[in-house]
């Protein structure tokens, strides 16, 4: 059995926290990050990550529907990448993760496409 690589622990407890503070800081102060592509585009485009911040708020609150509705493609990849995380916790299957990269990029791109012209 592998043992958990402590510095990639490391370093994803390091995103965690970090995650924890902006949660906590959007929920004291309602601000969040924009999003570039919407300022640049005057609004009128939306990236494939739109909506996170709201989603992971929503998700805070145990609110799995309207978490679900502000990025449903990111919601649905969250279970992948959690496995993905674990596996590379743990050095373990690096072409499935790699395959899981390819795989979510490709349907980000293909989101991020549909969300705005389709």
């Amino acid at each position: 059995m592998k043992k958990i690589n402590k510095y990639r622990l490391q370093k994803l407890l390091i995103i965690l926290a970090l995650g924890g503070v902006y949660y906590i800081f959007m929920k004291l102060t309602g601000l969040g990050i924009p999003c570039p592509v919407r300022l640049i585009s005057g609004g009128r485009l939306l990236c494939p990550g739109c909506g996170i911040s709201r989603m992971c708020m929503n998700l805070g609150s145990l609110s799995i529907y309207e978490a679900f509705h502000c990025n449903p493609v990111v919601f649905s990849l969250i279970p992948l990448w959690s496995i993905c995380t674990a596996l590379w916790l743990f050095n373990r299957d690096e072409k499935f993760l790699k395959a899981a990269e390819i795989f979510s990029v490709i349907v980000l791109i293909l989101f991020g496409i549909f969300r705005n012209f389709l």
